[in-house]
Formats: C-alpha cells, structure tokens, sequence
C-alpha cells in the first residue's frame, strides 16, 4: 500500500471519527476523555494527521458504542 492510500485512509477514519462524535453531540474533551486519550490526539486522528494504534482505535469504538468493524467501515468518508 502506497503513502497516498495510506494519506487517505487516515483522512476518511478522521472524518468518520468526526462525523460521529457530532451525531452523538459530543465536544473533543467528552470524547476524548470517554476514550481516555487527550483531546489534542483526537484533534490529530480527526484532521487526519495521526496514525492511530489498534488500542486508540478499540478506545473510540467504545467511547462512541460501536464495534471496531463499525467504526472500522470507512465507505462514503
């Protein structure tokens, strides 16, 4: 897999995390302390400048009550 694919993949779980963070009406601070992460990471993973570790993402996926499949399904971001 090339830089550019990974770039993207990057962007769309960012703008997935976003997406569901506002659908659940959370602030930055509220999800990132449900995930226990701090709220600049979640700023990084949102604006797509931070590869997120397995964990972080398994962290999200319980903060926002999803499966990792379901927060993992990055079509249409």
């Amino acid at each position: 897999m090339n830089n550019v694919r990974n770039d993207e993949i990057i962007k769309a779980f960012g703008n997935k995390v976003r997406f569901l963070r506002k659908e659940k009406k959370y602030t930055m601070e509220k999800l990132a302390e449900l995930a226990g992460i701090d709220y600049r990471q979640l700023s990084y993973i949102e604006h797509g400048r931070f590869n997120v570790t397995i964990s972080t993402i398994a962290a999200l996926a319980d903060a926002l009550q999803l499966t990792l499949s379901e927060l993992l399904q990055l079509d249409g971001y």
